[in-house]
């Protein structure tokens, strides 16, 4: 809570929207002796380095949108000495608001407080006017921007580092730190701090796996393998040799597969020199970070994050020939329980299910990023498919109940929810203001968590008097198409997002019954019935204005001259996952229209979860079977390690994702960057584990797993789920008579229901 501060947010005199600032803070403090604790808060807008007597301690904070910031809590007792210290933080403040998604957005501002405590005496350091301030001399002011969904590029010029991380440095030049504001006050534009709401993030040091190329460029180096992660310790030093006028030698690296970190490296350079960084999840590369290199040893690390799979380290200007004494990536994400498993008898969807669960692992940072290069952000449809997974093979809940409590934080005045986050914005997608609510009755299905339920109950109440407002005469969603929103449904040009789009009404549908069904279950009768009959009168609007006379299939929405020509498979794949079809109808359709291929193909891997749970519950494993071997097992073949966003599998074979190649909705649009790792896209490794394997945990809150194997083609099948009552082991195969052995070892405390025909159910340990 903000009273228990006792510091204040501070920054220097810099006037406010002052763009791309790395602001260096100290303060140097004795300590009698080692204390017996040693607490640091800390927070920062936007992010923070903190370090301790030159050791870096750690990163943030989590970012939040500015009314909900967070702060970051360390135990310093084993790193302090009796004597002097120096607490020394660099924060980076963006400092603009031309940024595409609204986020990163702010003033600048700093607040730690480290309390010591010896036996019962406490002692405190808090950020205050006392504190010495300067805008950081190492990184250049006016820089490019990356693009303009993220921020700035970054030249370092390491030959300006002097210290001022260590005890004893001479800051009397620094300028003392303005108080711009106080945790509590009215005006503070940080009127909460929360505590960190997840673990920290988990991080390894990898190295790269292969080099692409060595390119001279009038230079010449040597031993570039040696930083390789299969080099062997006779490989000797990495030497570079760049002395010749307009000479650039350099190395392509390839880490295998999408990787989301901080790159490092050990330098030395007896006379200085440049060295740059080109990143790229293709091989389509982009310089995002410059480096002076000082005299002798350089240590280098960017300060902002990056994502990529290839990342290509050259050099220039170097007097003397360079050694790269270490080369490797700081690689973070979400500390996933890893030991989930899936296979089969098919290796193509083991490898399918391995993909998206990478993929999720490496969107998965201090919130479900849609994707780890492009914006970063908080878009809500992108963390509930990814939050499927994650329930199904980490068996994770707290990285969703965060996630879903920062949209629900963020709620606009009138009851939607932006697209989009952690921060507010102005992106209002109808059909994700569903997707939210879809999000919270699946978090609240999968931990029965009341706590959470309660805290997301007045935005839930508050989002369905939004969808009511919304209505028509009819009671359908109307004007979805409004200036200023974005009815999206998928990556799709071709779906009518006319006036009362059918997709949309269907969402809303889905959404109420949802929502009353979480009313009942928390006691809320009242709200449970009332939702119920709303859902009931709108499904009936929706069947008799939305359907093509005298069929059962569904157009793209009723426009201001009538119902739409356009049949879209996502739209009659709407109806029929949120019920508003009946299951006949839903048969007829998948058999009739989509199977036979009479509507056009989805080229985006989101609307996907729709298509195969869909297809699941009507019984059509087979048919879901062969569209993951189909559009996943596609990018396989042309080189995916993660998922892209979207995908065109009628393309060329030599085409992948790119503003030139195409597989994307914004060909030949070069300003926007295309995502090659988006967690969207990872709903197969849900369906295998929920549903192929058979182990179901959606009523896992109330302590049920549901055993139903979906086996398809398949021989058998086999894996591992973690859960927080301990780890499911499960395992099928199939006789020659078509039945199936199912084996499961489940912990105590869950229940176990089964309903599969022709499926033997052992359970280990149990009769």
């Amino acid at each position: 809570m903000s009273e228990r501060w006792n510091g204040a947010w501070i920054w220097n005199s810099l006037p406010p929207g002052t763009p791309n600032v790395y602001l260096e803070a100290r303060m140097e403090f004795d300590a009698p002796r080692s204390p017996d604790r040693a607490s640091l808060k800390i927070s920062a807008n936007q992010e923070y380095l903190v370090c301790l007597n030159g050791k870096e301690i750690g990163r943030g904070p989590s970012p939040a949108d500015l009314a909900w910031k967070y702060y970051d809590e360390y135990e310093l007792a084993a790193e302090l000495t009796g004597g002097r210290n120096a607490l020394a933080v660099v924060v980076c403040n963006f400092g603009t608001t031309d940024i595409v998604t609204g986020q990163m957005q702010g003033p600048g501002g700093l607040i730690a407080e480290l309390e010591l405590a010896y036996g019962e005496e406490t002692h405190t350091v808090g950020t205050d006017a006392a504190w010495k301030v300067r805008r950081s001399p190492r990184w250049v002011e006016a820089v490019s921007r990356q693009h303009l969904w993220n921020g700035y590029r970054e030249i370092h010029l390491a030959d300006r580092e002097d210290g001022w991380q260590l005890p004893g440095y001479d800051d009397s030049g620094w300028e003392n730190a303005t108080v711009v504001a106080r945790p509590g006050e009215p005006d503070c534009p940080w009127p909460r701090l929360l505590e960190r709401e997840i673990p920290r993030l988990y991080s390894e040091r990898v190295k790269p796996g292969a080099i692409v190329r060595t390119e001279a460029n009038f230079g010449s180096m040597q031993n570039e393998g040696a930083v390789l992660a299969d080099a062997d310790g006779e490989a000797g030093t990495w030497t570079v040799d760049a002395s010749k006028a307009g000479s650039l030698p350099g190395v392509l690296f390839d880490f295998g597969r999408e990787i989301v970190g901080y790159p490092e490296l050990a330098v030395a350079a007896p006379q200085g020199g440049v060295l740059q960084l080109r990143y790229g999840e293709s091989l389509d590369l982009q310089l995002y970070d410059t480096f002076r290199l000082k005299p002798g040893e350089n240590r280098l690390k960017p300060f902002g994050r990056r994502a990529f799979r290839f990342l290509h380290v050259s050099f220039q200007a170097a007097p003397a020939p360079i050694s790269v004494r270490r080369f490797e990536v700081e690689s973070v994400h979400y500390p996933f329980d890893l030991s989930g498993s899936f296979q089969c008898s098919d290796p193509l969807l083991e490898r399918i299910w391995e993909t998206g669960v990478y993929t999720t692992v490496v969107n998965s940072q201090d919130h479900l990023e849609d994707c780890p290069l492009r914006e970063r952000a908080l878009w809500v449809a992108d963390a509930v498919v990814m939050g499927k997974v994650i329930y199904q093979t980490f068996g994770d809940d707290r990285l969703l109940r965060k996630c879903l409590l920062q949209g629900a934080r963020i709620q606009n005045e009138d009851g939607s929810i932006p697209g989009t986050g952690p921060e507010r914005n102005k992106f209002l997608l109808p059909d994700f203001c569903a997707h939210w609510l879809f999000g919270v009755f699946e978090h609240w299905r999968f931990t029965k968590d009341r706590a959470f339920a309660e805290e997301a109950w007045s935005a839930v109440e508050r989002l369905l008097e939004w969808f009511l407002n919304q209505e028509d005469g009819d009671g359908l969603f109307a004007r979805a198409d409004r200036d200023g929103w974005w009815c999206f449904i998928d990556w799709a040009d071709y779906i009518d997002r006319r006036d009362r789009v059918t997709a949309v009404s269907c969402f809303y549908y889905k959404a109420l019954l949802a929502a009353s069904e979480m009313a009942r279950e928390t006691g809320r009768e009242d709200q449970a019935a009332e939702w119920s009959e709303r859902a009931v009168r709108l499904r009936g609007s929706i069947r008799t204005h939305m359907r093509q006379p005298d069929t059962g299939i569904y157009a793209d929405c009723v426009g201001p001259e009538g119902l739409s020509r356009s049949v879209t498979a996502q739209t009659n794949f709407a109806a029929a996952w949120s019920g508003v079809m009946n299951r006949n109808e839903s048969a007829a359709f998948i058999a009739e229209c989509f199977e036979p291929g009479k509507l056009p193909a989805l080229k985006g891997a989101f609307f996907y979860h729709v298509v195969l749970e869909t297809l699941v519950d009507q019984g059509r494993i087979g048919l879901a079977l062969d569209i993951i071997r189909s559009y996943w097992g596609g990018m396989l073949e042309r080189g995916a390690t993660t998922w892209w966003e979207t995908f065109d599998p009628s393309t060329p074979a030599c085409t992948v994702p790119s503003p030139y190649q195409g597989n994307t909705p914004t060909y030949l649009i070069d300003h926007i960057p295309v995502s090659a790792c988006h967690g969207w896209g990872a709903s197969p490794s849900d369906i295998l584990s929920r549903f192929v394997l058979g182990v179901n945990l959606r009523r896992l809150g109330d302590g049920i797993v549901e055993l139903n194997p979906h086996p398809g083609d398949l021989e058998w099948a086999e894996g591992k789920i973690p859960t927080r009552y301990g780890p499911i082991e499960a395992g099928w195969r199939k006789h020659a008579d078509g039945t199936i052995r199912f084996e499961a070892k489940v912990p105590e405390g869950i229940r176990v229901e089964a309903s599969s025909k022709n499926v033997e159910i052992i359970l280990a340990g149990k009769d």
